[in-house]
C-alpha cells in the first residue's frame, strides 16, 4: 500500500513547483524588541544601484530597550529616516524595502553588533502610501534565537509596478 501511495505523493510534490512570492504594500514598519538586549532598527532599500541601508534616526542614542517598539513612517512624514547627500532614504512607489535589526552586544554600537535582516525569500514588501504597516519582532539573547520574525504583513497585497 505504501509503495503505491509514495510515487503519487512524490509526483504531486514535483508538479507543484517552487512557492510563489507574496508581495505586500507597506507604508510603515513597526519593530518590537522582545529580546534580552538593546537594539537599533533601520531599513534597507532595493534600488537601481543595488541594496543600500538607511538608518532610522529615532533608534539612535540608547536604542530600543527590551519590551519597547518603534514605528517608522516610510514617507518620512515623522522625520524618522535620515537622508545623506548620497542616499535618498525615502522609498519610491514600488521600491522593495525591509527592516534590519542591529543588536547591541553591550560594547557600544560598533563593531560589537549582531545584524539581523528582516528580508524574507518568499515574502516581499514594496512601498506604497496606500499600504499597511509591516510588524516585525526579534527575541532571544544577543547570541541565540534573535532572528527577525514577521508578526503582521500589513494585509495589503501589492499589485503595482515594481521598481
Amino acid at each position: 500500500m505504501v509503495r503505491k501511495f509514495l510515487p503519487s505523493v512524490l509526483a504531486a510534490i514535483a508538479l507543484t513547483g517552487p512557492v510563489a512570492a507574496e508581495n505586500y504594500s507597506i507604508k510603515a514598519i513597526k519593530y518590537k524588541n522582545n529580546g534580552a538586549y538593546n537594539a537599533f532598527f533601520g531599513i534597507e532599500l532595493q534600488g537601481t544601484r543595488g541594496t543600500y541601508p538607511c538608518e532610522g534616526s529615532n533608534t539612535k542614542g540608547s536604542g530600543i530597550k527590551s519590551g519597547k517598539s518603534i514605528t517608522i513612517q516610510l514617507d518620512n512624514s515623522d522625520g524618522s529616516l535620515i537622508s545623506t547627500a548620497d542616499d535618498d532614504c525615502t522609498p519610491h512607489l514600488g521600491q522593495e524595502i525591509w527592516g534590519v535589526v542591529y543588536i547591541d552586544r553591550g560594547a557600544g554600537w560598533s563593531p560589537a553588533v549582531n545584524e539581523q535582516s528582516c528580508r524574507k525569500d518568499n515574502t516581499k514588501f514594496y512601498y506604497d502610501p496606500a499600504g499597511g504597516t509591516l510588524v516585525v519582532k526579534s527575541k532571544g539573547t544577543t547570541e541565540n534565537g534573535n532572528r527577525c520574525r514577521l508578526v503582521d504583513k500589513g494585509n495589503v497585497h501589492y499589485i503595482g509596478p515594481i521598481e
